[in-house]
């Protein structure tokens, strides 16, 4: 953050927000909203905007010497101050409630108290830019949490003790009693049509997730298409910041659900009824295409080689399937519902920020255009699910 003039200081001190963070150890990795730094003296934050913030700190004392990095995501209000206290014994921390901070406190403190890095603000806010208070209060509860990457999720079946185990075989401290589980929305993706289908149908949903993505938000987000990408982003940044192997899973299951789903995006109405279910759906995808682009950005250089190998050739599958169902919905028939040319517009300005994004990972993601091969009819044997999510079909 540049220096502040004392104007700007005292708009800045009555405006703001502030955390005050007692017992955090000197030598601590602490972190603002992405932003990373090695703590001395250290008390907290001054000068938060309002909004959503992710606060995340690790320190040494992890189980075995192994540092865990934890978390708290809070909806701020204006000019809201609030604790965490650390107890370095145990390596706890809490949410300090009913204690009131005051002008004097913080005045004491000033000079450990870091001011908010505003120039990783905008980039801040492309990640989180739909994540909800209602989100949060629905995927980590009303009281808020201290979260860690070993935190599990409602009905995830793939998280097992070996994920939660560290180096040379000793189990880490799992905060689950302390935190619970995470409540992201559920569905299966192998399983993706409806009770009771048969044949053709089975077939042609096992391939299309569109009955599954209207049934996830009609019984799940009160037909609110843009929940899942307020969920999308939320599973993102735990994903990104606090290295979550359930939210990863959660990511991943979201996205194809949107980026495999070519007939709920080109006729939403046959999925769920909203007397603007095709203006929604449009806003939703295209909130979609700027939500990839910002977090394709944000993922640190080597992520790929290192810590998540294989999620490039995820990206680049996702994108293109989702880039060929865009390109079909706008290229549909003058007497159909269809996205008219302020939508593709935007959509395709969006897409151009995707394809940018992509160039720093040496990706070459194809333009956004009309799809007039799948327009006629004409099979798309690449679309067929494979990998991980493929359909397993069983015998009715």
């Amino acid at each position: 953050m540049n220096q502040l003039t004392p104007d700007q200081a005292q708009a800045l001190w009555s405006a703001g927000g502030f955390l005050v963070f007692n017992g955090l150890p000197e030598g601590s990795e602490f972190g603002i909203d992405g932003s990373l730094n090695v703590i001395r003296k250290f008390s907290g934050i001054k000068f938060l905007p309002p909004g959503i913030h992710l606060i995340t700190w690790s320190t040494s004392n992890g189980p075995g010497g192994i540092p865990i990095r934890s978390g708290l995501i809070k909806y701020l209000q204006p000019k809201e101050r609030f604790i965490l206290e650390h107890d370095p014994k145990n390596d706890h921390t809490e949410i300090i409630k009913d204690v009131v901070v005051s002008d004097e406190r913080l005045k004491s403190l000033d000079g450990e108290l870091a001011p908010y890095p505003f120039d990783q603000l905008e980039k801040w806010k492309g990640l989180i830019s739909h994540i909800t208070e209602e989100t949060l209060q629905a995927v980590l509860g009303a009281d808020g949490k201290i979260l860690n990457g070993l935190v599990e999720v409602e009905g995830e079946e793939e998280d097992s003790a070996e994920r939660r185990r560290g180096k040379g075989g000793a189990t880490l401290r799992e905060d689950a009693g302390e935190s619970g589980k995470l409540d992201f929305v559920r569905f299966n993706l192998k399983k993706s049509w409806r009770d009771g289908a048969v044949g053709e149908e089975v077939t042609r949903f096992s391939r299309d997730k569109s009955w599954l993505a209207g049934d996830v938000m009609a019984r799940q987000l009160g037909g609110d298409a843009f929940k899942l990408i307020s969920q999308l982003q939320l599973s993102f940044i735990l994903l990104l910041h606090l290295s979550s192997y359930s939210a990863l899973l959660v990511y991943k299951r979201i996205l194809t659900l949107l980026c495999q789903s070519p007939t709920f995006l080109s006729s939403p109405a046959e999925y769920f009824s909203s007397s603007s279910a095709l203006k929604s759906v449009q806003d939703t995808y295209i909130a979609l295409v700027d939500t990839l682009a910002s977090q394709i950005q944000a993922i640190p250089d080597g992520t790929f080689d290192t810590e998540l190998p294989e999620l490039d050739v995820f990206y680049l599958d996702q994108t293109d399937s989702l880039r060929r169902n865009l390109g079909t919905a706008m290229s549909l028939s003058e007497d159909t519902p269809r996205w008219d040319g302020v939508a593709s517009t935007r959509v395709i300005s969006s897409w151009s920020k995707l394809r940018e994004a992509g160039k720093q990972w040496g990706w070459e993601i194809s333009e956004l255009t009309m799809n007039s091969a799948r327009l006629n009819g004409e099979d798309d044997d690449e679309s067929e699910e494979e990998g991980e999510y493929a359909p397993v079909i069983v015998e009715m």
